[in-house]
C-alpha cells in the first residue's frame, strides 16, 4: 500500500500557535477576573445584608423609644445638638442601659450567631461572626420651617478583609406625634 502525500497539506506554523496561545491565555485571565470579582459580590452580598438589617433596627428602636415615651422628642437629636445619640461614626455596638443604640451608655461590640452545618443554633459548630468591622452614623436635623418634624439618617459602614469599605445609608422623617 502506498502512502500518498499532498502538496499543501502542511501542520500548523509557529505564529498560528502563538496566536492561538494567546488568545487562549485572554480567555484564561478573563475567566479569573469574572471569578475574582464574583468572590467580591459573594463577601458584599453578606456584609450589606448585615448593613442594611442593623440600620433598620436602629432607626426602628429610634421611633420605638419615642412611642413608648422612652424618650422625648427633644431628646431625639445629635448631642452637639443637645440630644442623646452620639455625634459622628461610633463602633457597631448593643445598646446601654437606654436600651438604644448609638447613645452614650452603649455596650460592648455586637456580635452576631449564626447555625453552622447542622442548621440548628445553639450547638457547637455555630459560627460567631464579631462586627468589629461595621460602624454606625446617626444624624439628625430639624426640619427646616416645622419644629414638629426631624429628619433622621443611619449610615452603617463596613470594610472588607480585602479593604474595600461600602456603607448603607436609611433615612426618614420622625415627628413629635406618634
Amino acid at each position: 500500500m502506498e502512502i500518498r502525500k499532498f502538496k499543501n497539506e502542511k501542520g500548523f506554523t509557529l505564529i498560528e500557535f502563538m496566536v492561538a496561545s494567546i488568545i487562549l491565555v485572554i480567555g484564561l485571565l478573563a475567566l479569573l477576573t469574572l471569578y475574582t470579582y464574583a468572590l467580591v459580590t459573594v463577601t458584599f452580598a453578606d456584609e450589606n445584608s448585615i448593613a442594611k438589617q442593623k440600620a433598620r433596627e436602629t432607626l426602628e428602636s429610634i421611633y420605638t423609644a419615642r412611642n413608648t415615651s422612652q424618650i422625648s422628642f427633644d431628646m431625639i437629636n445629635n448631642e452637639s445638638n443637645g440630644g442623646i445619640f452620639v455625634d459622628g461614626a461610633q463602633p457597631l455596638t448593643t445598646p446601654g442601659g437606654d436600651g438604644l443604640v448609638g447613645t452614650a451608655d452603649d455596650g460592648y461590640t455586637e456580635i452576631m450567631i449564626m447555625a453552622g452545618d447542622d442548621g440548628i443554633e445553639g450547638t457547637n459548630d455555630d459560627e460567631v461572626k464579631t462586627l468589629d468591622h461595621f460602624t454606625r452614623q446617626i444624624i439628625i436635623n430639624q426640619s427646616i420651617g416645622v419644629s414638629d418634624l426631624k429628619s433622621i439618617q443611619v449610615i452603617i459602614t463596613f470594610t472588607t478583609p480585602t479593604g474595600l469599605s461600602q456603607s448603607y445609608t436609611v433615612s426618614s422623617m420622625i415627628s413629635r406625634y406618634r
